[in-house]
C-alpha cells in the first residue's frame, strides 16, 4: 500500500502531463525561410512564417515593422505595415507567405551618401523586419524578428 500511492501519483502526473495540446490559444509565429539578407535594386523580398493556434483561426492580419539599423537616423517611410488574410480554411498549423517587393521593403525617405564615395553612392537600408500575427479571437502572437537585411539605394 505505501508503494501504490506514490505509483499512482506519478501515473497520474505523466497522464495529464501527456494530455495537454502542444498548440496554444495565442497564436504561435516563426519565420520558416527568408529568401535572402540583400535586396537588389528593384528586387523583392519573400518571407515564410509558420504559425500554429489551437483554434485554427489566425485569419485576422499580420503586422510587420521595418526597423532601420543604420547610425545615421533619417526619416523613415511605412515603417509599419498590417496585412489583412484572405478567408482560408481553419487549420492549426498554416504558413504565411509575404512578398515585398522593392518600394515596400524601402525604409529611408531620403538616405544620406556615403562619405568619400566617388561617384556618390547612398547607404543601404539596413534592417530587421519584425512580425506578429493576430487571430480572429483578437489574439496576438509573441514577435519573431529578422536577421539583418540589407536594401540597396540608388
Amino acid at each position: 500500500m505505501r508503494l501504490f500511492v506514490p505509483l499512482l501519483s506519478i501515473l497520474i502526473f505523466i497522464a495529464v502531463g501527456c494530455g495537454k495540446d502542444k498548440f496554444l490559444t495565442k497564436p504561435t509565429i516563426t519565420i520558416k525561410e527568408i529568401s535572402g539578407n540583400f535586396v537588389p535594386l528593384n528586387g523583392s523580398l519573400q518571407v515564410t512564417l509558420e504559425c500554429t493556434d489551437k483554434e485554427g483561426d489566425v485569419q485576422d492580419s499580420v503586422f510587420v515593422v521595418k526597423n532601420r539599423l543604420n547610425k545615421r537616423v533619417v526619416p523613415t517611410i511605412r515603417d509599419t505595415l498590417r496585412y489583412k488574410f484572405p478567408v482560408f480554411p481553419t487549420k492549426t498549423r498554416t504558413e504565411i507567405v509575404l512578398t515585398f517587393d522593392y518600394q515596400s521593403i524601402l525604409s529611408a525617405q531620403n538616405p544620406p551618401f556615403i562619405p568619400g564615395s566617388s561617384p556618390a553612392q547612398r547607404e543601404l537600408d539596413t534592417l530587421v523586419i519584425k512580425f506578429a500575427v493576430k487571430d480572429n479571437a483578437g489574439n496576438i502572437s509573441d514577435t519573431v524578428i529578422s536577421n539583418m537585411i540589407q536594401v540597396f539605394r540608388q
